[in-house]
This record gives structure tokens, sequence and C-alpha cells, in this order.
């Protein structure tokens, strides 16, 4: 029957009802008979193409006006200036966070930590300087040169008295070794032509006075014979008459080890090579005295004891040389050239370039670049001993040289050493750092003059490198100033008045300070930090090699001018992850950083606090230098202050410079965080300074980051910290998070406020994975000053405000509950073990009066009973909380049952007598006990597998404790399920069933029975996983969508594999659960008597009292004593805290992957952008032909191994995919005809996906499944068969009314609005509930205002505020969600369907048609601003099955109950433009019905799925006309 618009309809303009008016069709269809087939065949073979496309040529002007007439008055919507710029923002994609990624678990890494302290280093503590020139005679076997080099030490020992060169030239030496590194604790002694028992004598000296530390052996042989190769060096007697060789092995062994040696002599590698050996040979004597210990000396002679008269003195044992704490042939040296060289005599060169090279090694360098300067220069020799400056002043020329100099050696090494090589030679003691340092310079000059220098350990040849270029650039401009800068020192000194004279030897008196020299400073940092921002903005995005210039950022921190954008280069190379901060401190950062805390400059605030942020994400021992001299006494100005004082809410630093000051707030609440983390020290000191107070103010900020690591600070604060718990609670900040938990928005913040508690009541932040155990606040210790009534208070009204977030939307929420309450299971044992007894015991004497009542109700009625509760899971209740029709002990943790316990512990609070009420305790932990028993079927695996792990461990309890006879006596008397199918645990959701792929060819019906789910760990809860609380209560039989009834009143009841109905989920999983804990508890003893109610409850108290024994030892114990025992299982153990430590692992300043243009994931996404559009523009064009063309084209067939509820296409990919009634998805490729995956949703068997959806489509889509027990499961990698990924999932919807239509309720229908990042779903409840992804929890419920349960829901996926949902009596109702709840509902369009809506579905694109159907077969088209049907039509006389609608193409199909597919268009056309039947298969029932029916979103492709098989169909020529456009240019002229 037909209805035209009332003409009344105020919101209908009058062109919309003079064009579109309102168009009455009905199709006539019959029962089927044998004839029908006949009558498809002919209205078909009919249809002729080609006077097809003479109508569109006539019509194509008014379809197009017809496009451009929107729906609903969105083209007034759509073309307003809002609209236009929400279409400008970027696509968001949901559920890619990394909490999704890694599914809020930390990431496995491995552990890259280096030792970059240097913990092991040795020291210079003594230094010999031996000098053997003996002015005025050379040695024999050397022949110099006329001229000849002559300067030692800068000194003419010529030029003056021998005794007085001497004298000058060690003098010079000293003071050169002395200014090498400015260290203290290193003790010089010059030698001057020392006799060789001299040498002895001093070098023992220096090893005793050394220990164990680094002694320094320098050796001048200048004015001695070279060494011999047989490993001899040469001294003088006492008389200096004669040259006295030493044995190399002599030395050795005076100065024994650790030893470094600087040979500056000719042929100074013989000494190198035989120290060597030598060093060898006296580290295996050592070994081989260590390994045979000397025997005992001998008793006195003939008997006589020791002591008495005529008894021999005892002979001492002899002295046995030590282990050295390094061995010999670790010993470094440094030589001046090889065995068969000999030095330079170059006269324009020092005598001792070598050791010139090592102690002054700028004057050597000045020198060696003005001889080597190819221009012609006034600069003299002379000239380049006066420049100007001091070697620790920066701002001077000489002082500038030295910086840049040790910056290019440092840099140099770094690139060319082995990291361990480096960080032994320089930064394990300044002074080996400063000799290789001068070492890399003589490798350059004496290369140069044909000298090699050699070391121990042997380093890479340097000499060519090019910073070294970088280096004469530096001097070459300092240079070029030389002479401006003499000049400008001799006018001011022209200024002095004059000097007396002076004696010979006084030194001349200090000058007075000068004015500022007219230097200009060298660029060469500015250069370097340059070139190091461009390695940070340019470096390749995957793997990189370090940068080269990091040894010279070290050296800038040093100066004021450029620290600034050093710190910031800092910052960027330590956001590229660990591998930078361990690169950033093996090179020495630390120690700069830590200094820079005490720096007053503003402006570095912001880099510190990112810099440790970033130092502590790694090594969190770092904590301690910050910490260090805290605790006792605590230092107002110890490191960590300069973070207490950014993360104080109130005084000066409200008006910091700082960007983002939440941000780097969030960064002082971390630091502070890891400092307080297994380290008491830090907590005393946070404690005194303040920070829990800041926190808590923390916790109301806007910034999301902040409010977390706020929580965290606090947690670590109060974690297994008896003070700070008290303190906490004084100040109710236990209140605030149980607030926070269910009302803050950020996923991240709910979770770390429930870390938080859960550290609160017992459970360990700790980093060590061992500890698990920390004191609770109901275990406080008398000097608390806390009650215990007040304690329990605390403890048990923080558990019960978060048993709620049970089926909070985030699973890191969900799993660091279960932490919690494992923490509550460990204080209260008796207490969970009464509240699971009575809950096994009320569910064997329910499944005995069941089972008494099946027994007399007869044949028929036990059959009924059986189909009517095979799907008992089908009604939406996911945590298992009945019907609406149980008592609130019966159901799981409902809103009403928190209502009326929150309300309970309200007045426990005001009065001391409610937590020590027994009745009110049991209430209680009846209800934490169901909360933990529903979240074993927890659809996150691992969620669901925590929850078994401590309901075992509770069992265990029960089974061993004084009421497991009673236990054991009503199971054994419970009756037995032999009779009854067992329901198998589902298989974890993404298992992939890899034997049923088929991926080498098209895929075939083959008939198959269903294939066994994969085994899983066999414990006893996990056994049952896909129990709910629901099989404590009368069920409901609701069965799913697959099992509505049809018009026939016939029911399509699945068949289990062996041919059987299938068992109800309620009381086949009742009975399940009843058979585990029978095998469980084992058979009773026959001599064990059953216990009588006085027993028991002397039982039940008996097991109490003991929980109240445990607590009070443990609240005796003193503060500080550790509780934990060796076999303690609980509580768990969070790890929310390590997951968001990983924060400041991960890259935070550079963008992502596939932001990062060049990258392989960003060009993947650009390449799947441009395949999208492509697959718009290709397929726009076929919106006319569809609405004129045949639909019976088929190209795929498929067997599916179940029957399919929801059947759906992607928009861009090639995929298919299909969702049964047994739990399971299977993935096709449908151009292909291939199966390419199928795998496991999660849910139990008996328990059908009743909505499946595709997220972020225009990317990498995610799969969205909702099943019937109100499970939304999000799957990433569904088309993979190797790595199926459950991404996220949640409960959501957990409560069921009783239906009041004669169908069944539809199970839990989605809507997934892309736009807005937001899930409608609705079932059988009173609401339909809106989730938030981004914030993942429910934003709101609206009222259906319906008596039956939701069937079908849409919504507008433009603007997202109207939503249209048609249900089981018939009814189509509009929302629009910017209302109030009460005038929300804005039509309610009645009467014009007599039975339940199949499907209800607004165009995505197109003109946005709303199209409606039912069963009884009424479809009808809508228009929101009319209060009646713009156009009706009966599409099949005997009842329809399934609908669908194009999201683009103006046409729509509809499938009777004899799957006969009608294809209509949305023109005004009276008939069907295509009509056809879908195939059963070849050996298929012919009268099988149509589950399922989806269009493409785009092409011209519709899916059908009957029984066990899966067609596509096609529009006709549409291969054909999608490639090559051109055949149907004719259609759109």
């Amino acid at each position: 029957m037909a209805r035209n618009p009332s003409p009344e309809s105020p919101a209908l303009p009058e062109r919309e009802r003079s064009e579109r008016g309102s168009t009455s069709r009905s199709g006539s269809e019959d029962e089927y008979d044998e004839d029908e087939d006949e009558l498809l065949s002919h209205h078909n073979d009919s249809w002729d193409i080609d006077s097809t496309e003479h109508r569109y040529r006539s019509e194509t002007q008014l379809a197009t006006d017809q496009d451009e007439d929107v729906r609903h008055g969105f083209a007034e919507a759509y073309s307003s200036e809002e609209y236009l710029q929400a279409l400008e923002k970027s696509y968001f994609l949901y559920w890619t966070d990394p909490r999704h990624e890694r599914a809020g678990l930390p990431k496995p890494m491995p552990d890259l930590k280096i030792d970059w302290r240097n913990r092991d280093r040795v020291r210079t503590a003594a230094a010999v300087l031996v000098v053997c020139l003996r002015i005025g005679y050379d040695p024999p076997d050397i022949i110099k040169t006329d001229p000849c080099a002559k300067l030692e030490c800068w000194v003419d020992p010529y030029s003056m008295a021998k005794e007085k060169a001497m004298d000058r030239i060690g003098k010079n030496l000293q003071h050169q070794f002395e200014a090498l590194a400015a260290t203290p604790k290193t003790r010089y002694k010059l030698f001057p032509d020392p006799p060789i028992e001299d040498a002895k004598k001093f070098c023992t000296a220096a090893r005793k006075s050394a220990k164990n530390e680094r002694v320094l052996f320098y050796y001048n042989g200048h004015g001695v014979p070279k060494p011999t190769t047989s490993g001899e060096l040469w001294l003088f007697n006492k008389q200096y008459t004669q040259y006295i060789p030493v044995s190399l092995a002599e030395v050795v062994s005076w100065l024994g080890s650790p030893t470094i040696m600087v040979w500056d002599c000719s042929a100074a590698g013989n000494i190198v090579t035989k120290v060597q050996e030598f060093g060898i040979k006296r580290d295996a004597e050592l070994a081989r005295d260590a390994a045979n210990p000397p025997a005992p000396p001998p008793p006195a002679p003939g008997g006589v004891p020791t002591g008495l008269p005529g008894a021999a003195e005892p002979t001492a044992p002899p002295e046995r040389a030590q282990m050295p704490s390094v061995p010999f042939r670790e010993t470094i040296q440094l030589a001046a050239c090889l065995g068969n060289e000999t030095l330079p005599m170059n006269p324009d060169l020092p005598a001792d370039l070598f050791t010139c090279c090592l102690t002054s090694p700028i004057e050597i360098a000045l020198r060696f670049f003005l001889l080597r300067h190819p221009l012609k220069t006034d600069l003299t020799l002379e000239m380049l001993l006066e420049l100007p400056g001091k070697l620790n002043d920066r701002r001077t020329p000489l002082g500038e040289l030295t910086w840049i100099f040790t910056a290019v050696t440092d840099t140099i090494a770094w690139n060319t050493l082995p990291r361990d090589l480096f960080q032994k030679l320089f930064r394990h003691d300044l002074v080996v750092a400063a000799l290789f340092r001068g070492f890399l310079l003589a490798e350059r000059v004496m290369r140069f003059y044909e000298c090699t220098p050699i070391s121990v350990p042997a380093l890479p040849q340097t000499h060519n490198h090019p910073l070294w270029d970088s280096w004469d650039l530096a001097v070459d401009m300092c240079l070029a100033q030389l002479p401006k800068l003499l000049e400008a020192d001799r006018a001011w000194k022209a200024t002095l008045p004059v000097q007396p004279l002076l004696l010979t030897d006084q030194p001349p008196p200090p000058l007075p300070p000068g004015p500022p020299l007219p230097y200009n400073h060298s660029t060469f940092f500015a250069e370097q930090l340059t070139a190091f921002e461009i390695w940070l903005e340019q470096g390749s995005v995957a793997k990189r090699k370090q940068p080269e210039q990091l040894p010279v950022v070290l050296q800038v921190l040093l100066s004021q001018a450029h620290r600034l954008k050093a710190l910031i280069l800092l910052c960027k190379f330590l956001d590229l992850g660990p591998w930078a901060v361990n690169v950033a401190l093996s090179i020495g950062i630390f120690a700069y950083v830590l200094r820079l805390l005490q720096a007053p400059a503003t402006e570095l605030k912001p880099v510190l606090i990112y810099i440790w942020a970033r130092i502590l994400a790694v090594y969190e021992n770092c904590k301690e230098d910050l910490m260090k001299q805290t605790y006792p006494p605590a230092r107002a100005d110890a490191p960590y202050q300069y973070f207490v004082t950014i993360l104080a809410p109130t005084g000066s630093n409200h008006h910091l410079p700082i960007p983002n000051v939440s941000e780097h707030r969030a960064m002082c609440a971390f630091i502070l965080a890891v400092c307080c983390r297994d380290y008491r020290p830090g907590q005393l000191a946070c404690a005194r300074a303040g920070v829990f107070e800041a926190c808590v103010v923390h916790l109301r900020d806007e910034d999301p980051l902040l409010r977390q690591w706020a929580a965290l600070c606090i947690a670590m604060m109060w974690d297994d910290f008896e003070e700070a718990k008290i303190a906490g609670v004084r100040a109710r900040v236990h209140e605030t998070f149980c607030t926070m938990v269910s009302s803050d928005v950020v996923p991240e913040v709910r979770a770390s406020v429930m870390f938080a508690l859960g550290t609160l009541l017992g459970t360990s932040g700790s980093s060590n994975p061992s500890k698990r155990f920390g004191r609770s606040i109901a275990c406080s210790s008398p000097a608390a000053e806390l009650r215990p009534v007040e304690q329990m208070d605390v403890e048990l009204g923080v558990a019960m405000a978060t048993l709620k977030s049970s089926t909070d939307g985030s699973p890191p929420v969900r799993r660091e509950l279960i932490v919690l309450l494992s923490a509550i299971v460990n204080e209260h044992q008796g207490q969970f073990v009464v509240a699971a007894y009575r809950v096994i015991i009320e569910r064997a004497n329910k499944a005995t009066a069941q089972a008494a009542a099946a027994a007399g109700s007869g044949s028929s009625a036990s059959a009924s009973n059986g189909i009517n509760s095979s799907n008992g899971s089908g009604n939406g209740n996911g945590n298992g909380n009945g019907n609406g029709n149980g008592n609130a002990e019966q159901q799981g943790v409902t809103d009403e049952t928190l209502a009326f316990i929150t309300a309970s512990l309200q007045t426990a609070a005001e009065s001391d007598e409610g937590p020590s009420n027994p009745a009110f305790q049991a209430t209680l932990f009846a209800c934490m006990y169901k909360t933990l028993f529903d979240l074993m079927t927890d659809p996150f695996p691992d969620i669901a597998e925590m929850a078994g792990d401590v309901m075992d461990y509770i069992l265990g309890l029960l089974f061993a404790s004084q009421l497991g006879p009673a236990v054991r006596s009503a199971l054994s008397a419970a009756p037995p399920s032999a009779s009854l199918a067992r329901v198998r645990p589902p298989p974890l959701a993404g298992t992939v069933l890899r034997e049923s792929l088929v991926v080498d060819g098209p895929v075939h019906a083959n008939g198959g029975s269903h294939p066994t789910a994969p085994g899983r760990t066999a414990t006893l809860m996990r056994s049952i996983a896909n129990l709910t609380t629901a099989a404590l209560s009368d069920p409901t039989p609701v069965p799913p969508s697959s099992l509505r009834l049809n018009l026939n009143g016939r029911t399509a009841v699945p068949h289990s594999p062996n041919g059987s109905v299938s068992p109800g989920l309620h009381s086949s999983a009742s009975t399940d659960s009843l058979r585990h804990l029978q095998s469980r508890a084992g058979k009773p003893k026959s001599r064990t008597l059953s216990m009588d109610q006085a027993s028991i409850d002397a039982a039940i108290a008996s097991i109490i009292k003991g929980d109240e024994e445990r607590l009070r030892k443990r609240r005796e114990t003193p503060s500080g004593t550790p509780l934990e025992t060796g076999e303690q299982v609980l509580p768990l153990k969070g790890t929310f805290f390590d997951f968001a430590l990983e924060y400041y692992k991960e890259s935070q300043m550079r963008a992502t992957e596939t932001d990062e243009p060049g990258s392989i994931a960003h060009n993947q996404r650009v390449w799947r952008r441009a395949r999208n559009e492509s697959v718009i523009i290709k397929t726009q064009p076929m919106k006319l032909p569809a609405a004129r063309s045949k639909w019976d084209e088929q190209v795929g067939f498929y067997g599916n191994d179940a029957v399919p509820t929801q059947i759906l296409f992607h928009q861009f990919e090639k995929h298919l995919v299909a969702a049964d009634n047994k739990g399971f998805i299977t993935v096709y490729d449908w151009e292909k005809n291939q199966r390419i995956n199928r795998f496991a949703n999660g849910s139990p068997a008996s328990v059908p996906i009743s909505s499946a959806k595709f997220v972020n489509e225009d990317d990498i889509a995610l799969l969205m499944t909702g099943s019937a027990d109100g499970h939304v499961r999000l799957f990433r990698k569904y088309e993979s068969p190797t790595d199926v990924q459950i991404v996220s999932s949640f409960q959501g919807i957990s409560e069921t009314l009783a239906t009041n239509t004669k169908h069944y309720d539809a199970g839990l229908v989605l809507e997934w609005q892309q736009g807005r990042g937001q899930l409608m779903m609705g079932g059988n409840v009173k609401y339909i509930r809106v989730w938030d992804a981004t914030k993942e929890m429910a934003l709101q419920d609206l009222p259906t205002r319906a008596n039956s349960c939701l069937t079908s829901l849409s919504c507008d996926q433009v603007a997202g505020s109207i939503l249209v949902g048609g249900y089981g009596d018939g009814t189509v109702k509009v929302y629009d969600r910017r209302l109030n709840p009460r005038d929300n509902m804005v039509r309610d369009y009645r009467g014009w369907h007599r039975s339940w809506i199949v499907n209800v579905h607004m165009q995505r694109g197109g003109n946005r048609e709303l199209l409606s159907g039912s069963l009884s077969g009424e479809i009808c088209l809508w228009d929101i601003r009319l209060v009646e049907p713009v156009m009706t039509i009966q599409a099949h006389q005997g009842g329809l099955a399934q609908m669908a609608v194009h999201e683009h193409a103006p046409v729509f199909a509809t499938s009777s109950a004899f799957n006969v597919v009608k294809v209509w268009g949305m023109n005004g056309d009276d008939t069907p433009i295509s009509k056809f039947r879908s195939s059963s298969g070849f050996m298929g029932p012919r009268q099988s019905p149509m589950t399922s029916m989806a269009f493409h979103p785009h092409h011209m492709v519709l899916g059908c799925s009957s029984g066990d098989q899966l067609d596509v169909f096609q529009m006709s020529r549409y291969q054909e006309w999608l490639s090559t456009p051109s055949s149907m240019g004719r259609f759109g002229q």
C-alpha cells in the first residue's frame, strides 16, 4: 500500500514537492512455483541495453539536476562555510596511537644500555719525568746536521750556562705537563740526567705513592745513545763518565701497572716492542705465582720450638708480587718514531718535536702551519711565541685556539677510533686524553718530516683527516690578526710605567689587566653547529650514522655565546631515540648538562628539561646524580630542585618564558617520578619539596600529558611509602582519582590514575620484575595515625569506585583494574574465598533445580528449551548482567548495584560501623569477585588471561580452605552434564585458520565441517573463558540476527558439526563451568561427611578471622620493612608506567615516518590516496548506467565454512569480508576470486557476529566487528594470514531488556562515523550509545523511546548529527544529537512498515537518499523534513529477507525469502531494473534464505550470501565501461 506525503508537510519546499512529489510503486510477486524460473528468464532476456542507452541520452540532464538536489535539506548545509571548512581539515585516523599499536604494553626492546660512566677508569696519580740531555756531549751514535734542531722545551741550551739551561728546560717541561690537564691530583717529579740508582728509586717511589692508579713515565733520550734492539735504554753512572744500559724489563718491574710511557728518542720503536714483550712475560709470571702459592716455612731445626733458647730465627717468606688492577700487557705507550728512524733535525723545529706536540700543541701547530704556508707573509717564527692570551681563557686568541684544537682532535678520534678505545683514551683520564690529543697532532706533523709516531694501543692513521682543514682555516684566521694584536699589545705596554731593572733569575712582575684586544673570534664553532643542524634536518629517515660534529657540540656547551643553540640541537639529536642518548652520553655530555642545572639562565630551562627527560627515560639510575646530597640533609640548591621549581604551580614560574609550559611541567613530573621510583631518598626529598602538592594541583590542568604524569608521579611517590600514602588520604587525593578514573576523557590519564590507585592499595611500580608487593593503605602501621576502620574505608571505597572501569573502552585501563583488584585479593584472601564459595554453591543449587525442572517437563518441552536457549548470549549482554529480571546479587556489577553500594559506602564513611559490618563487607567483596569473573570474558585476550590467573588463585585457596569439603560435596551432587554438548572455549581473537585458506586459486564450496579451534592454556578459568555472570541468572532465549523468524514462522537454526542442534550458551556454559569445577575439586572421600550449616558458618568465620589476623600482623610491622614473601603470587604487576615512559624514548620533534616525505610509509600513503582518487574518478560516471542496467552478471562464487551473517566490501581494496555465525571472519579478494584469510573473532561459537565495519578506509583499514554479546573488536592486518593483530576491544553495551515483539533481537548494531571518529551502537536496550574513538568512552546515550529492539542504524556521514534507527516493531525514528535528550527524537515514522526493519540506510554520497525495508516487504524512501515517506514500494509479496543500498549510485537491492534478488532505481520507474535468483550452489538447498547483502561503496558490484554460499554480481558490461570509458561516451551526451 502506497501513501502520499501530506500537503501539510512544512519542511518540503514547493519545488521539491512539484518535481519529486510522491511516487507509488509496487511490484507483484506471487509465491514461487515451478514456472517462476521461466518467468524470471523471460524478464531478463527481454531487457534491451540499447534502449537503455537511448533513454540515458534523453534523460541525462534530468539525472544531473536530480543529483544536485540533495535530500533532507543537506544541500544548504553542505554549501555552508562551516561545512567547507570542515572538509579542509586533516583526515584523522583512529585507533592508531601507540597504546593501540602495542596494546598498552611496554615495547619489548633489547637492553642497549652502555657503560658510559666509565666506572673502571684509572687516573694518573704520579709522573716521573726523566730527561737525559747531558748538554754539550752528543751521543756517539747520532750524527747531527749543521745547522741542527736545538730547542728543548723552547729553550736553547747553548745560549746559557749548562746548569742554567738544564734547570730552565726542566722547569718548562714540568710546567708544560702540569698545564696539560688541570688536575691537582697528578704529582710531577722531574729527574734531569739521573743515575741508574736514582732512576730506580724514583720509579719505585712513584708506584708506591700512586698505589693502584696510573704512573706516567716520560723519557727524553736526546743525550744518550739510541735504545738497543735487545730492549735496553741508556742512563748515566753517578760520575757521568759512562752510559749505563738499563733493561726495559727492570723499568717495567719498577713502574708496575697501570702505566703510560712516553718515549722521545730516536729508534723509540725498539722500546715499544720490548715493553710489550716484557709486559706479557710479567703477566704470565704473576699468573703462575698466583696459581702456585709458596710452601710454608720448614720447622725449626732439631725440633726445638721457635722462641726457645737454641732455636733458629724463623725465616720470613719471600715477598710476593701482587696482581695489578690492569695487566702489564695493557700498558699505554707513546713513541716518537719507529725502531729504524731518527728524530727530525730541521733547525726550524725544536729538537723535542714529539714532546712539544704532546705538551704544547698550539705552538707547534702554529709553527707547522707557518712553515708550510705557500704565500709570502710578514709573520716570523718568533712572533708565534708571542700570541696573546691564556690557555684556559677561551676569550683570548690562545685560549680559543686551544679550545678549537680540543674539539678538532676529539672529533677526529670520535670518528676514527672504536667506541671502547675512544672511551679508554679520551674519557677515562684527563692526562691520557691530553697526551693523545697531542699525539694526533704529532702524527700529522712528524709524518710530514718522514717520521712515524707509534702508540700502544695502535691508532688508525688520522694525519689526513678532513677536519684538519677546518683547523688550518681557524689557525689562518687567527694568524691573520696576529700583527694587529701584537701592535695593540705593544701600544698598551708602552703606556705602562717603566719597570725597575730585575736580576737575571728574577721573574718579571705580573702585568695589570689590559684592555680588550681587537680580536675577531673564529667562526669554527658556528660553522660546525650549522653542519650539525643540516645533518639533523636532512639526514636519512631510517638508520643513520652518528654525526661527526657531536664532540664539537660538547665543547660548544662551554661557550655562552653558542650554548643555547648547541642545547637546542642536542635536544633534536636526543629526540632520535635511545641510540642517540647512548651516543651523547658516551661522548661525555652528562657532566656538562648536570652542571648546567646550576645556570640561572631562563632560556636554558626548556632545553635542559627536555634533555634530562630523554636521559632518564633510558637511564633511570641517573636519578642518583640529581639527588646527591639531598637526604640527609636536603639542600635547596640540589639538582632536582631545578625541576621542582618549574613544576610548582605557584610562585615566579608563572611568568617563565617557557613555551608550552604545561608540556614542560609534564616532563618535570616525569623526571621527579623517575627520581622517586625504587629510591627512598628521592621519595623523601620530593615529599619535603612539595612535589606531592604540586602534582595534586596539576591533576586539574587542561593538558592531558601533565595530568597523566602528575598522577604517575604521585604513584611513584607513595609506592611502598607509608607517609606519602597517609598524606594523600588526608588530602583526599584518592577521591580525586576515583572521579578521574571514570570521567577523564583521555585513556592514558585514566590508566595512569588506575595505576596510581593500584600502588595505593599495595601493587608495586618498581622497575624490578621480582618486586610485586608494596605496603597497602590497609596495612598502615600505628604510627600512621589512621585507624583500621578508616584504612578499610579507603581501600574498599577505592575498589568499588573503580569497578565501573571494567567496561572502559581502553584495554590499558581494564588491565590496571585487574592489577588493582589482585592487590585486594592478596590482602583479603578469606573474603574472596567466601565470595567464591557462595557463588559456586548458588550455581550448583540452581543447576540442580533446573535439571529437576527439565526432567519433569516432557520431551517436547525439552526440545523447545534446547532451541530457545541455543544462543542465549545473543542478547547483547557482554558481561552477563542478565535480562533485567534477576536480582542484584545474581547479576554482575550493574549501574544500579554500583549506585547502591556507593550510597552505602557514603553512609559508612559518615559512621564508624559501615566497613566493619560483615554483611556490608560481604556485599562489596561479592561485587569485586563478580567483576573479576566478568573480566575473564573480556574481549582482549591478555586481559581475560590476567583475570583468569587471579580467579585460579582464588579457587586454589577455596579448595585448600576449610570450605573445600563443602564445595566438593556440592559439586559432586550437581547433575552430570555428559548428555549436553560442551561449549568449547573460543579461539583467541585473531587466530588464523591456515588449513582453511586457499591462496593459489578460486575458492569453491567444500562443505567441510567447522575446523577445530586451536588449543589454549589449560587452566581452570581459561577453559571456561566464554562464561559470563549471566549464567547465574535465568537466561532469556534471545537468538542472534541469523535466527530471526521468517514470514512462515520458521526459525533457521544453525547446526553443530555433528548435526545436532547447537546447545544454548548460558545453559551449557553454566554446566560447563560446573564440569570443570568438578574436575578440579575431584570426588569427595567416601568417609567425608557433608558439612552442616553451623560448620559452614564456623568455617566462614574462621577464614575471615584469619584475614583480620593477617592484616593485624601487617599493620604491626614497622614502616619500611618488606612484607613480601618469596612464594607470593599476587598482586600482579602493573605495566603502564613503563609504557608511558616510552613516550620520552620516541621522537616528539620529528614528523612520523608516514608524514616524512621520501620514507617508504609516506610513499605508500601517497600511493593509496592516489589510488583512492582514481577509484572514485573511475566509478563516478557509472552512477547513471547503474540505474538502467541489468545486475545479473555473476563474477564471484565462494564457499564459506559457515553461514555469513554480515558481508561488506572495502571501499578501495579488493577485499570482501564475511563474518559468520560461528564467530569467524573470512576475507576474500573478489577480483582474483581467492580466499586470502580466515581468522577467529574471539567470541564463543554460539555468539554470532552481528555487525562489521571498516575504520580508516582511506589509509590502512581496521576491521571492526560487533558480536551479539555486546563486545566490539578491532583488527589490524585482517587480510594477512600471518600477522592478524587485535588493536583494541571493549564492551559496547552490557545491559539488555526483554523484547516485547514477536521477533528476536538483532544483537549489537553498529554504525561507524569516520568524519567524527564516533561509533553509534544499539540493540535490545532503551538507548543508542555514542562512543568516541579518541576518548574511548561513551559520550552520549540517546533514549530510543521504542518498545522493541534496535535492528538497524544509519547516520549522516558528513555532518554526523542525524541518526536514523529501525526497530523490531516496524518503526523508523530520526534523532538529532544536537538537541537535548527530551527533544532529540525529531521524527517517529509508524505504520509504514508492518514488521521487523531489515535495514535502514542513508547514502553517504549521491543524493543522500534514506531508505528503509521491513521483513513484510515494504520499502520506504524518506525525506526527514516530511512526516510521510516520499515513495513506498512493495518489493516482494512473499516477504523480504535482505535489503542493500548503494552509497553513491541511485540503486538499491532487495531479496525475497526465496532468494529472488531485485535491483531498483530511485528515479521513479515502476519496475525493478534487474531481477534474478542468487544461486545456492550446485548441491545446496534451493530454499536457503539470504542472510546478508551488500553493495560495493564505489564499484557497481553486489554481494549476496545464502546458506554457506557467497555470490558476487556486477552491472552488465561494467568491466568494459570501466576499462574503456570512451565506450560509454554516448551515455553522457
